[in-house]
């Protein structure tokens, strides 16, 4: 037999209800009838035998440490149950449905919630009815009846973990002083929609904290007021602190070498270390020497503010085939003094109007047939650039603004969107194999102004 704390209904081993059954309790040890009481404290003696109401309804209490035989008699026979009550409860019922494991359960306020206490700091507990959807775990904590509040059992720290219409929260509290109100903060929460919420209660992306999404799987977000958004460190060796990619296929990587910080691409891909004074162009995820442009023909900067001239390298030990100016080359160099024109440029002058500057220098075109002239192939030489890319263009629709929707717990169902006026998405690839069927083919011609004036200097 398991000990029953109080015995409730009077049954058979069969589980039949034994309804009027008479119930004499014997102490083992002595053989003659034991006391039994109607409180677990012994304070209110009953007399024996005890009876069962007319649904078998008894309940009793015998002093701790007695080895007891109880036997209960009825209209379908006598049963007699062999009981060892140990020298400490194990289990506690209370009237109000209370629950303790190895401690006297504390009063909870049972209207809102009924506890189960494991020893002295865990508990068990769920609302009361009609809210069939609410339950937790405390520690160091239990809804008290007297007070209608959380409090504290013990004097330390407190933890709280409560699902409520189908959301998950992580509360916790400092320390405090038993029996004192507990004043939770909100550690963690797991809403309805599968979002992580860290440190913050709602999923609006103004609120401090870090809300990992379950409408987009794998989308985080990390918002704050001041100071760092995101921490990331390496504690050892050299090497990739974050990976990007597309498909699985790793793009990218954010890392630390000896040398400095870098952000490299892969599989062909440029990219950047920053050493101690200086930016350093990579390539598959290394350093490169001549390797890397600043800047496509397709997609340029704009300007470039130095304090000093670029540094060109012009060592002899790296050239070859020097050679002096050939008459041909000194007609051109000749031509190409006649041809240097002033100039303003067309996007310029669409944005200002005839407040956009006035440029010198030479036609590219001009420069290649200077060249033409001459018998000599412009391409030949590194003062004139043509470049070729192939081009889309797409048209994307306008977006309307939405405003942000909640639900009644303030959740974010769907995100605020800003509105968008429509627009043509142009698209460049450097190849014609890699470019779509229809695409357009553009060509810009180019100079290199420090090689073509040394060539006009040349022929002064």
């Amino acid at each position: 037999m398991s000990l029953p704390i109080y015995q409730r209904v009077a049954v058979t081993d069969a589980g039949d209800v034994i309804p009027g059954a008479e119930y004499t309790v014997i102490n083992e040890n002595t053989g003659v009838a034991a006391p039994i009481y109607s409180d677990r404290t012994g304070a209110t003696l009953l007399s024996a035998p005890y009876f069962a109401d007319s649904a078998g309804t008894i309940q009793f209490f015998i002093a701790q440490g007695t080895t007891f035989r109880v036997a209960a008699s009825g209209g379908v026979g006598t049963y007699t149950d062999r009981y060892v009550y140990g020298v400490a409860e194990a289990v506690l019922v209370q009237a109000d449905g209370n629950v303790g494991i190895g401690v006297v359960p504390e009063t909870w306020r049972a209207n809102d919630f009924i506890g189960l206490q494991v020893g002295t700091g865990a508990a068990v507990y769920g609302r009361g009815s009609g809210d069939e959807d609410k339950s937790g775990l405390a520690s160091n904590a239990y809804y008290d009846n007297d007070n209608d509040r959380w409090q504290y059992i013990a004097t330390k720290a407190a933890t709280n973990y409560y699902q409520v219409s189908g959301q998950h929260l992580f509360q916790v509290a400092a320390s405090g002083t038993a029996d004192t109100a507990i004043s939770w903060s909100e550690a963690m929460r797991i809403d309805s929609a599968g979002n992580l919420l860290v440190a913050k209660t709602s999923t609006s992306s103004s609120t401090a904290g870090i809300r990992f999404a379950g409408s987009d799987p794998g989308y985080s977000e990390h918002t704050r007021s001041g100071g760092t958004v995101m921490y990331l460190n390496r504690l050892s060796s050299d090497g990739t602190i974050m990976q990007f990619a597309q498909g699985n296929s790793v793009v990218g990587s954010v890392g630390i070498q000896s040398y400095g910080f870098e952000i490299s691409g892969e599989a062909g891909h440029a990219g950047i270390s920053f050493a101690t004074v200086a930016w350093v162009p990579m390539n598959d995820g290394a350093r490169v020497d001549d390797t890397i442009s600043l800047g496509v023909s397709s997609y340029r900067f704009d300007d470039i503010y130095l304090t000093n001239a670029p540094t060109i390298t012009s060592d002899r030990n790296e050239k070859q085939d020097i050679l002096e100016i050939t008459t041909a080359e000194y007609n051109v160099a000749k031509a190409c003094k006649g041809l240097l024109r002033s100039f303003r440029w067309i996007d310029a002058v669409e944005k200002k109007g005839d407040d956009a500057r006035i440029h010198f220098g030479i036609i590219a075109q001009d420069l290649q047939g200077a060249f033409t002239a001459e018998g000599l192939d412009a391409g030949r030489y590194g003062m004139f650039m043509s470049n070729t890319w192939w081009e889309t263009e797409t048209e994307v629709a306008a977006v309307e603004a939405a405003d942000e929707v909640t639900d009644e717990d303030g959740n974010v169902t769907t995100e605020a969107v800003e509105a968008k006026d429509a627009y043509t998405r142009t698209d460049t690839f450097d190849t014609l194999a890699e470019a779509p069927a229809g695409a357009t083919e553009r060509t810009r011609l180019g100079v290199r102004y420090s090689e073509l004036l040394a060539f006009i200097i040349a022929a002064i």
